[in-house]
């Protein structure tokens, strides 16, 4: 089995349910003291919904926590919470509560004759240092300390203005490379079974990848990658 994409009129109408429930989930977060926006992985980067052969496919979005009160310093109690928001957002339909993996949270829609998965969403809670990358909440689940499970928080490296450097590739007509490039890594690390490079990871790879092949520091092209 490999990753191929998705057709977007295939998705739309996900896009708009998982839309209106992350809204929901913010508003929900909010009378929490969580300050929060959510993202679809890529957002405007478009058509790079991928599916997994003839299996279920599903959406991956970014949850940033922009600003919480204190007691959210504690990872755990900010990831049940916000796994609380997302199970209160979805109920009421056929999604079954949100599984918590290692780095993201999954809502799973059911079939409804049958208990076959028709399609998910994967939510990555996620934060900025003060370098201004990415930061991942994880949860390791085999990894105890004082007889608890690990939560941490893992940088995402080389995606500090990731989103500049999209709309730089964009504009210049090479966003092309960026969907074959995050293609072919979303099947390599499938066939290497790596786990630990989520959708966000693998498009921030991506994104750099081409932008560093084509560009220079002084943000123009480099000529000899194009010959």
């Amino acid at each position: 089995m490999a990753y191929e994409f998705v057709y977007e009129s295939e998705v739309k109408q996900y896009r708009s349910d998982c839309s209106k429930t992350l809204k929901k989930t913010c508003e929900l977060l909010r009378a929490k003291g969580i300050s929060a926006q959510f993202s679809l992985v890529g957002s405007g980067a478009r058509n790079m919904i991928t599916r997994n052969g003839n299996g279920p496919y599903d959406l991956d979005y970014n949850l940033l926590v922009m600003k919480a009160d204190n007691e959210y310093r504690d990872p755990r109690l900010l990831k049940d919470t916000i796994r609380n928001a997302l199970n209160k957002a979805v109920g009421g339909k056929f999604f079954s509560d949100t599984q918590d993996s290692t780095s993201c949270l999954t809502a799973l829609l059911h079939f409804k004759d049958t208990p076959n998965v028709e399609f998910s969403f994967d939510v990555a809670i996620i934060k900025k240092n003060p370098n201004g990358n990415y930061m991942r909440l994880i949860h390791n689940k085999n990894a105890y300390a004082l007889g608890w499970d690990q939560y941490t928080w893992n940088e995402v490296p080389n995606s500090h203005q990731v989103k500049d450097k999209a709309d730089e590739i964009k504009e210049e007509g090479l966003w092309q490379e960026v969907r074959d490039r995050y293609l072919e890594k979303k099947n390599m690390y499938l066939s290497w079974q790596d786990r630990n490079h989520p959708s966000f990871v693998v498009y921030v790879e991506a994104v750099n990848e081409v932008y560093n092949r084509y560009f220079n520091r002084g943000g123009g092209y480099n000529v000899q990658s194009l010959f």
